[in-house]
């Protein structure tokens, strides 16, 4: 039976995963400081190496997913970890699409694949979080782990805004809150276009590399759409007309997807073996389904 440790992993995106896992004929392991009802759940504090070494000491797995991995630092405690097992586990990490963003992406319309950020070049610091931005933090993560780790056992999973009705930063409910409560809203950049995901897909394409044996660097999300298509979607929903929600006659502000720029992210790599079996619709509606107004 293989045997599976999720380092983090204790809510959204985590969780979700997690539940999928435990329906799977696997040996599941959780460590995290926070306390889940899971079987086999070590409580650990991921900055501490002796917590960590204990942990590769105690047991031995087959496949480790990181969500709590923000810099190059908490890379390089993890693999001196790693190296007390007796055989390389397969070793999954949750990135992010923002590895693109400034200083590497310019401020202009712009795609990018997984190339656009390459981790085998990329001289990382060993600052830690709040010192460095999340952005750079994750840079550094993959880059320690990319230049320090057998390649052949490793995958780098970024995903965009992640949407759901479990989503704890509440992104997903700004528009249905706003909706809710009549509001109106001027929102800058409107027509910039950006990717995103939905937490059940998210969670889906990490299991698929549990159970199958593809590595390397992987961009997860769907087709791009700008706010306006993304609000009108919200609206079509609720049936809503969508002018009700926007309006001209007040300031303009940030949301929680304002893009100055399109920011398109390339998902074809993933796409061509891991192809969505919905679409954002589809995706959307279901989500929205679980969320009361």
């Amino acid at each position: 039976m293989k045997k599976v440790l999720v380092i983090g992993g204790t809510k959204y995106l985590g969780l979700e995963f997690i539940e999928l896992l435990q329906k799977k004929n696997m040996k599941l392991f959780v460590a995290s400081r926070k306390e889940i009802f899971v079987d086999n759940f070590i409580k650990i504090d991921r900055k501490n190496q002796n917590d960590l070494d204990n942990l590769f000491l105690s047991f031995e797995f087959d496949v480790v997913i990181d969500f709590i991995n923000y810099s190059a630092l908490d890379s390089k405690k993890l693999l001196k970890a790693l190296k007390l097992q007796k055989t390389i586990p397969k070793l999954i990490l949750i990135s992010t699409v923002y590895t693109y963003d400034i200083p590497l992406g310019l401020e202009q319309n712009s795609v990018f694949n997984e190339n656009s950020f390459n981790p085998s070049e990329y001289k990382f610091s060993l600052f830690d979080r709040p010192k460095i931005t999340y952005s750079e933090g994750k840079r550094n993560m993959e880059s320690f782990c990319f230049q320090n780790y057998e390649k052949e056992k490793l995958i780098i999973l970024r995903f965009p805004i992640i949407l759901g009705a479990n989503d704890y930063t509440q992104r997903t409910h700004f528009y249905i809150n706003l909706i809710k409560n009549n509001l109106k809203i001027n929102p800058k950049h409107i027509h910039s276009k950006s990717n995103y995901i939905f937490s059940y897909e998210a969670a889906m394409s990490i299991l698929n590399f549990v159970v199958n044996d593809y590595y390397g660097i992987y961009n997860v999300c769907f087709e791009s759409i700008s706010e306006f298509e993304l609000i009108n979607k919200f609206c079509e929903y609720y049936n809503l007309d969508i002018e009700l929600l926007l309006t001209t006659n007040i300031d303009s502000i940030n949301t929680p997807f304002t893009s100055n720029f399109d920011f398109i992210i390339n998902n074809k790599k993933y796409n061509s073996i891991f192809p969505f079996k919905s679409d954002f619709n589809d995706s959307l509606t279901r989500e929205l389904s679980k969320i009361e107004i």
